[in-house]
């Protein structure tokens, strides 16, 4: 029982049976104790929870989520809270650094590495708050998209934890089938009218309409983000996220004049997020002009000098800053008949499982072979 970890893991649970047994099987023997918070389940997540020594508490749903957050804190015993979603689960492999973390005893809050799956091939990670000391000054704010704040008031610093979780919560078919989309774009606009001039609700709006590929409403939100954000002294740090989502609704949309005059403002904001640089090589693609086939090869180069984001800075699609540049690489050199060096380019990228890339591969080999034969 000393080896378990001084934490107290909250969860919130809605109809999550297909997804609590690998969340809790995740924490069951590392934190000494699990608080659920039930806001109205009515499949077989009660009944699966029973199998575990966790302690389960009813709420009514308000239609807040730090109500249910804060409900989950009051009943949390231990120095710090985890918090955790029911649709995610702890990566094992950064055990010794959460346990290296919470010996030092830090008096402020931390982030943890959330990858979220999005498909087979697809996956983003992102730095978000989820460890923090078990005190009153600790409290959510937000209907949704919910925040973490001390005294009321937005958190000043962070550290990293080193703790990594899994979130498989967006895929297609998840979203769909928890109507998850609906209930958050209708919680952000209530939350909206309540403060018209938050950059932030605009931009988490923009993000849910992004991700329901409705990309003209999207735009309409990120774009009058950016205008108040005009008036601001300074850059939240999720802005960089925002100049993404909404250059994705443009290069979805096709309209590159105003995704390059958008790219040209983000990268002097944030000259060393590699995404930006990978979007504009894969709009170069997409415009299909000889003129633009040097700057595609040089957009992807510039990706592999930056690499991958590995310190949190930033949220990022997981290869564009390795295999994924280096597979469009190969899409270059095999558009300009140099087999060869696609060849290189694709059989780099391969080694990562980055399917594409092993497509590509077999088929340069394949033109090559028929090369040999054709020779007399």
């Amino acid at each position: 029982m000393n080896d378990l970890l001084p934490i107290t893991v909250c969860i919130l649970v809605r109809d999550e049976e297909d997804v609590i047994d690998r969340c809790i099987g995740s924490l069951i023997g590392i934190a000494k104790e699990i608080v659920v918070v039930d806001t109205g389940s009515v499949d077989k997540t009660i009944q699966r929870l029973r199998r575990y020594p966790v302690k389960v508490y009813n709420f009514e749903w308000t239609n807040n989520f730090s109500d249910a957050r804060n409900f989950a804190i009051l009943h949390a015993k231990q120095p710090y809270i985890f918090m955790v979603d029911a649709d995610e689960f702890l990566e094992q492999d950064c055990l010794p650094s959460f346990r290296e973390f919470l010996s030092n005893k830090h008096e402020i809050p931390a982030t943890v590495n959330i990858r979220s799956i999005i498909d087979e091939q697809t996956s983003v990670s992102s730095n978000i708050t989820r460890i923090f000391p078990n005190h009153i000054d600790y409290r959510y704010f937000g209907a949704i998209h919910e925040q973490l704040c001390f005294q009321g008031k937005t958190l000043e610093a962070t550290l990293h934890s080193g703790v990594s979780l899994s979130h498989d919560g967006y895929q297609k078919t998840k979203i769909q089938s928890k109507f998850k989309i609906d209930r958050n774009i209708n919680l952000l606009k209530e939350q909206l009218s309540l403060e018209p001039d938050s950059i932030y609700l605009r931009y988490q709006i923009g993000q849910t309409l992004y991700v329901d590929q409705k990309y003209d409403e999207a735009i309409h939100y990120f774009d009058d983000a950016l205008k108040l954000l005009s008036r601001q002294h300074e850059v939240p740090k999720f802005i960089s996220t925002l100049f993404l989502s909404y250059g994705y609704c443009l290069f979805y949309r096709e309209r590159f004049e105003s995704l390059d005059m958008l790219l040209q403002d983000a990268i002097d904001f944030f000259p060393t997020y590699t995404d930006l640089y990978f979007l504009y090589g894969l709009s170069l693609i997409q415009r299909k002009k000889a003129d633009f086939l040097i700057h595609i090869k040089e957009a992807f180069e510039y990706c592999l000098h930056l690499g991958e984001i590995k310190d949190g800075s930033y949220e990022s699609v997981e290869g564009v800053g390795s295999y994924r540049a280096l597979y469009n690489l190969g899409v270059y050199y095999e558009a300009v008949h140099r087999q060869a060096e696609a060849e290189i380019c694709y059989s780099k990228s391969a080694e990562y499982g980055y399917k594409p890339a092993v497509d590509g591969l077999k088929r340069i080999k394949a033109f090559l072979l028929s090369d040999e034969d054709m020779e007399p």
